[in-house]
């Protein structure tokens, strides 16, 4: 992958950070890579793509889990990857929703609890190393593969909604067309996604200064753990290739993924709606009454159309 020219930020836009990393720790990362790229690029890219997998979890907010604790569990197998899957039935259609990186099930409690009440039949999942699912690692295509699991256990879905890498992961599963499950699928909500796995390790490997010759190795072991490069895991063509309505959501103040990703991708594929919101970041807006209630609206119309 070439080294691409920085981007300056337009003026009064937010400044990017890493996901779950503070400034201090930033720091101290940098430091750490400084050093030991210095001593064996090898010895870095090892450490590097390790924590480029490696999840975190938040404490589960007392309220969250009281709504969970309302819905049935679920514990799935997604090739080696144990996962949870939280239900709400209901005698409607069934919705599915995956959180990003670094996130849960539990941050959608809200949300699943407006589409439950509009009678839908709501299954959120905790993704592989997140929430309380197992291992402490994930990655993009053991989202798409928990996800084609729950629809192979639970059954297809008529909506869809993911976050970040939850929505990058639904983008991605529409690569080569709408997978046999998406037949009866009428809505898809991707909020706050990034453009791709490409901008994603890019972002990484600038954060924490790598050198070319880390950098190289680096992808190296991304290319033998996936078995394809960073720029197969795009937005692009999936988005345009889903045969349901498509609602694309972002905050102009996104300090994880640029407003701007979503912008561009509305103006690629016809049709599609587009929620900007203002002031809830990256992630609050998954917890934004007004917004939440906009995407029940757009997720109940679109599952009403013939």
């Amino acid at each position: 992958m070439k080294r691409e020219a920085t981007q300056v930020a337009a003026p009064g836009a937010p400044v990017q950070r890493l996901p779950h990393v503070s400034a201090r720790q930033l720091a101290t990362l940098r430091g750490f890579f400084t050093f030991t790229q210095r001593l064996s690029p090898r010895l870095a890219a090892a450490a590097a793509f390790r924590l480029f997998l490696r999840t975190f979890r938040h404490p589960l907010r007392a309220e969250d889990g009281a709504i969970l604790a309302r819905a049935t569990r679920h514990e799935l197998r997604a090739g080696i990857d144990s996962i949870v899957v939280y239900e709400w039935a209901g005698a409607g259609p069934t919705a599915i929703i995956l959180h990003g990186w670094g996130s849960s099930a539990a941050r959608f409690t809200l949300l699943a609890q407006a589409l439950h009440a509009r009678g839908w039949r709501v299954l959120a999942v905790d993704a592989p190393g997140h929430g309380a699912s197992g291992s402490n690692s994930s990655s993009l295509p053991q989202f798409m593969a928990a996800l084609d699991e729950v629809v192979a256990r639970c059954g297809p879905p008529r909506a869809l909604i993911g976050h970040s890498l939850g929505a990058l992961a639904i983008a991605c599963r529409h690569t080569g067309g709408p997978p046999a499950w998406a037949r009866d699928l009428a809505a898809i909500v991707l909020i706050s996604m990034p453009v791709g796995a490409e901008y994603l390790i890019r972002k990484y490997i600038e954060a924490l200064g790598l050198s070319a010759a880390t950098e190289q190795r680096l992808l190296q072991r991304f290319r033998a753990r996936f078995h394809a490069e960073p720029r197969d895991f795009q937005t692009m063509p999936g988005a345009s290739r889903a045969t349901a309505r498509l609602l694309l959501v972002h905050d102009r103040q996104d300090d994880i993924v640029p407003y701007d990703h979503s912008v561009q991708l509305h103006r690629q594929v016809p049709g599609a709606v587009f929620l900007g919101t203002d002031g809830q970041g990256h992630s609050k807006l998954t917890r934004d009454t007004t917004t939440i209630a906009r995407i029940v609206e757009f997720i109940d119309s679109s599952a009403r159309t013939p």
